[in-house]
């Protein structure tokens, strides 16, 4: 009879790669919807891809609605904001923008809704 293997453990860097990307993937998809909804308004966004050749800390979304900068970082569970991105938010809101830290989508489209009142 053949022996079953046992089964290896989970590396680190495994269990961190997956439960990041689940993460990651919820987040995702609120600024998949976040667009969406500035897209149905015809409300002016850009989405700010977190790569190696933006700004680090740089918000996920920005926006101009009715002529104010306003920027919106997303985050979802308990992520809190890193110190980048902490540095940001306090540049923008000196220099007269806006910006709004999102957890949820109803969050996002009632902040949006009172910005354009």
């Amino acid at each position: 009879l053949k022996k079953d293997k046992p089964a290896k453990a989970a590396s680190i860097w495994t269990i961190f790669s997956t439960t990041y990307r689940s993460k990651n993937m919820r987040e995702n998809t609120l600024q998949k919807k976040c667009i969406a909804h500035l897209k149905e308004l015809g409300i002016y966004y850009n989405n700010n891809h977190g790569d190696s050749w933006g700004s680090r800390g740089t918000p996920d979304i920005t926006a101009c609605i009715k002529g104010r900068y306003v920027a919106f970082e997303l985050k979802v569970g308990d992520n809190q904001l890193e110190p980048a991105q902490l540095l940001h938010k306090k540049r923008i809101e000196a220099n007269g923008g806006l910006h709004f830290e999102i957890r949820t989508l109803e969050e996002f489209t009632s902040i949006v809704g009172r910005l354009l009142e």
